[in-house]
């Protein structure tokens, strides 16, 4: 398997000048880390991000000792991706995609994380720019929201929304297996800007992992399909399918119109497994890769 070289995306930094130990950081599926008393299990409650203050600790790029058996170059960052942004906003997004087989390597210590969700921003679409992200996520390993490594060889879908001032925000974990569906659907209320970020199983509708924010004056017009990657070392660490198609996609504009023709944008931040977009007349989303590599 080849190594490849780190690189990570940009978002808004709070200064800070307290020193803190490396444990207390954790990863979150926005490529950076947040201190772990600003990762906060939300269940079934809500919050306003307008009173929050922003974390003390700012989130920062993931470093670590590299394992002495593999190569020292990593990366922990969206591998590959496409977005759709609307000069109108965004008020809605759902999306569909099957749950992959599980990647046939995990990494050094099991550290290796795998992220595939639809997810929403401001920032125009501009890689880094966003000042929040909301995030159904299935995922495949450790991350600020799962900390059990007796969870980490398994898939589990839930809710995120992350901050670009420190904050994550974590609802309930859903346990997923290979070939189930994966909904998720992120929608603003229609008086205000409070928005559900719902996750859940098709066919296991009664169990849902939901976050809901009130963003305040944010507006939304950023819309993503992606899979990242955590401590990436070898493209096995990645699905061995080498796809993951996103489909039955929605969008709805700033106006209440639905978006029928989805403008996607192919987005490829690495290349070393041949990742690839390829977007359908249906609006479909598939990102590929060649796990092999």
């Amino acid at each position: 398997m080849k190594p490849f070289l780190a690189l990570f995306s940009l978002i808004p930094v709070i200064s800070s000048l307290t020193v803190v130990a490396e444990d207390d950081y954790h990863e979150m599926p926005n490529g950076w880390s947040y201190h772990s008393s600003c990762i906060l299990p939300i269940g079934l409650s809500s919050y306003d991000k307008a009173s929050l203050s922003p974390c003390p600790y700012p989130p920062k790029k993931t470093t670590r000792t590299p394992h002495s058996e593999v190569a020292a170059s990593y990366y922990s960052d969206w591998s590959v991706y496409a977005q759709s942004v609307s000069s109108s906003g965004i008020t809605h997004m759902s999306s569909t995609w099957t749950v992959p087989s599980k990647p046939a390597n995990h990494g050094p210590a099991s550290q290796s994380s795998v992220y595939i969700f639809n997810g929403l921003e401001d920032g125009g679409g501009i890689h880094g720019k966003a000042s929040v992200i909301l995030q159904p996520v299935l995922q495949y390993g450790k991350s600020g929201c799962l900390l059990n490594p007796a969870k980490w060889n398994g898939w589990y879908a839930s809710s995120y929304v992350v901050d670009g001032n420190g904050r994550a925000h974590c609802a309930s974990l859903i346990e997923a297996n290979e070939g189930d569906e994966i909904v998720g659907i992120m929608e603003r209320s229609v008086d205000d800007n409070v928005w559900n970020v719902t996750t859940f199983v098709k066919g296991r509708e009664d169990e849902v992992s939901f976050n809901q924010v009130d963003l305040g004056d944010i507006e939304i017009d950023s819309a993503y399909a992606t899979m990242e990657g955590m401590v990436v070392y070898t493209c096995d660490t990645f699905p061995g399918e080498g796809r993951i198609d996103f489909y039955e996609n929605v969008l709805i504009d700033g106006k209440g119109n639905g978006i029928g023709d989805i403008n996607w944008v192919e987005e490829v931040r690495h290349d070393e497994c041949d990742q690839g977009v390829k977007v359908g007349s249906g609006g479909e989303v598939s990102l590929t890769w060649d796990p092999t590599l």
